[in-house]
């Protein structure tokens, strides 16, 4: 079942905006953790209406991320949800998710994510 797929089924169990935009936020780092570069890019807001280029280069851009966290971390081995915080001043949830390393270190991110038209995608 694809991502947008369990958006819907997880939206009519009551599950809440932050745990949908959780849900969605590890689900697009385990996309960019399987080398699943343009899955991963279909996260990000707005990116469908930027031009070819553009794309391309946030493309690149995310390879030699992924490329740099090889080298200095032996890569990304898990993705794991800490918490999610809403702003409604931003209409936005901040999800955090923990990155496990291969060298067992971890770091801890936050995810802007916004709903547009039912799912929620990275900002």
């Amino acid at each position: 079942m694809g991502l947008i797929g369990l958006m819907s089924l997880v939206g009519c169990r009551g599950v809440t905006a932050e745990e949908q935009a959780s849900l969605a936020a590890k689900g697009y780092y385990e996309h960019l953790v399987a080398g699943e570069y343009d899955a991963y890019l279909e996260g990000v807001s707005g990116l469908s209406s930027a031009s070819a280029d553009y794309r391309q280069q946030l493309r690149l851009g995310t390879e030699q991320y992924m490329k740099r966290v090889e080298a200095l971390h032996q890569g990304i081995k898990t993705v794991e949800v800490s918490s999610a915080r809403t702003d409604s001043t931003l209409h936005c949830i901040y999800v955090f998710l923990t990155l496990g390393f291969g060298d067992n270190t971890k770091e801890e991110i936050c995810v802007p994510m916004v709903e547009q038209a039912g799912v929620y995608q990275m900002r």
